[in-house]
């Protein structure tokens, strides 16, 4: 599997991953065109950043944009992620930003991540399916009762921020779930689910309604500073562009950006889906399609009910890209899963296993603007992007055309840089080991 950090960049023309979206979902993708020699502004990444960058530079800025992506459009984690719409980015709470910056600002943060779940909301209702969107809220699980009342101080600072959550007792939790690592929960009541693939289509069609170029199977080589804007090197050819927006998040090779170099850790996340449960299964597990649920694990697990009755449970994969398709990671997941679930101890084996890069900031949070003269970047999401990736596409075209963004954290800064940005696989590495033996 191609590795940001080892690849000089990332191969064109490669076969869709073999997830449980490619093979159970149809969508239409829109028309897509061949590689200019010029564009007003050059996108490179065609996920949930680089789409809704494009539509609203051409929508709102009446900008002549292409998009271009080494392979199909989507075809890195915004559509191998396992759906969850959540109102949130990074991996630092509301009570951790009002500790930082004072309470308005993190009310102004969370404000954000509301606009960040509306927007996703808008792309579901104009899908014609609706993405498959499951309503019944996130769960934030308590995985020991060490996790308890941390989960239930978090619980009560979102209250205090007028948030729609819900506290569950280990009593009122085991009404509707038989896990073994539940004994408390914080629910997100407007939060949702989704099929992240059929999100990925909507927007794709939206944007090349809007007038985008959307060019598939040209994958960016290298990118050179010109007089007046910069040119890009493709398998296709090259191209030049006034402004240049790299939307390819944790996919962007180390070296093709000098400015985002050693700013990133990319790490795989991986996902498995069980055969269909059976009536009895789905009684025993008390499991629903209606919630998602992730656990508060230094390395987390998550998992979700399919439309169709699979269960999805996904969490930290291989540290390196060749070793991302190895069957003891699988292996791993469904360990996790029968241990959290009693009544799918008989499960004895995985029908999809898939993985995808995310992308990690040194400091947790991601950064959206400016890293040059005409040259802008969204990155670090830490696995909570499905909603805030969609709304940083919005914001990066925003700064692209002079705007001032919302006074916020993710807009006032570039990615700090790794210590040793070389040693970043041995730091993970024992971090993966510590968060382990640990929990």
């Amino acid at each position: 599997m191609y590795d940001p950090l080892s690849d000089k960049h990332l191969p064109p023309a490669q076969h869709a991953v073999d997830s449980y979206w490619e093979k159970h979902t149809k969508v239409r993708w829109p028309d897509t065109a061949s590689m200019p020699k010029h564009s007003d502004v050059l996108i490179i990444g065609a996920g949930y950043t680089g789409l809704n960058a494009a539509k609203t530079l051409a929508e709102s800025y009446q900008q002549q944009v292409t998009v271009i992506d080494a392979n199909r459009i989507a075809w890195g984690c915004s559509s191998r992620n396992a759906g969850f719409v959540m109102k949130s980015t990074g991996r630092l709470g509301l009570s951790q930003w009002a500790d930082r910056l004072g309470d308005k600002t993190a009310k102004a943060i969370a404000d954000e991540h509301q606009t960040a779940l509306e927007l996703v909301k808008q792309w579901i209702s104009q899908s014609p399916d609706q993405c498959d969107v499951q309503r019944g809220g996130y769960i934030k699980l308590a995985h020991r009762a060490k996790a308890i009342e941390p989960l239930r101080q978090q619980y009560q600072t979102l209250k205090q921020f007028n948030q729609p959550v819900s506290w569950l007792s280990g009593e009122q939790l085991s009404e509707q779930l038989n896990n073994r690592h539940a004994l408390a929960g914080l629910k997100f009541d407007d939060c949702v689910s989704v099929n992240p693939l059929k999100l990925a289509a909507v927007t794709a069609q939206q944007t090349a309604k809007a007038g985008v170029d959307l060019v598939e199977n040209c994958s960016a080589l290298s990118v050179k500073r010109l007089a007046d804007g910069w040119q890009v090197e493709t398998t296709e050819g090259a191209v030049s562009c006034s402004k240049l927006l790299i939307c390819t998040n944790a996919y962007t090779a180390n070296k093709l950006v000098p400015a985002l170099t050693g700013r990133s850790l990319p790490a795989l996340s991986s996902i498995i889906t069980t055969p269909p449960l059976t009536q009895q299964q789905l009684a025993d597990t008390g499991l629903t399609p209606a919630q998602s649920y992730m656990d508060t694990r230094i390395l987390k697990y998550y998992f979700r009910l399919l439309p169709d009755n699979r269960l999805l449970m996904g969490g930290r994969g291989a540290i390196r890209g060749k070793q991302a398709h190895h069957p003891s990671y699988a292996k791993q997941l469904l360990k996790a899963l029968k241990q959290s679930f009693p009544g799918l101890a008989t499960i004895d084996h995985w029908q999809h296993f898939w993985s995808g890069w995310v992308s990690v900031s040194l400091d947790d949070y991601p950064r959206v603007g400016a890293i040059g003269d005409n040259l802008y970047a969204a990155m670090g999401y830490c696995g909570a992007g499905v909603s805030f990736s969609s709304l940083a596409g919005k914001r990066l075209a925003q700064a692209a055309m002079g705007e001032e963004l919302p006074r916020l954290p993710y807009y006032q800064s570039p990615l700090k840089r790794f210590p040793m940005p070389s040693m970043r696989r041995v730091g993970q590495w024992a971090y993966y080991h510590y968060a382990r033996l640990t929990e």
